[in-house]
């Protein structure tokens, strides 16, 4: 049989920015948003017998269809 081993790997890592300067008119104290930011990011690796890699990263917890259309 000519099949080929591979390891699969998931990790949740959190993200998250903080802003530390920002220009707004005196005497305001507005709210910066951070529309598009995530508390965290779901990685998934994938290793080969022959040390060949490959790693995306996710929106979402990924899940076996994930995994069927990446690699």
């Amino acid at each position: 049989m000519d099949a080929t081993v591979v390891c699969i790997d998931q990790i949740e890592k959190p993200v998250q920015a903080e802003p530390r300067i920002a220009w707004f008119p005196c005497g305001l104290q507005p709210t910066v948003q951070f529309p598009d930011q995530r508390n965290w990011a779901c990685l998934l690796g994938v290793s080969t017998e022959d040390a060949e890699c490959f790693f995306s990263r996710f929106p979402e917890y990924a899940t076996c269809e994930h995994v069927k259309t990446s690699f």
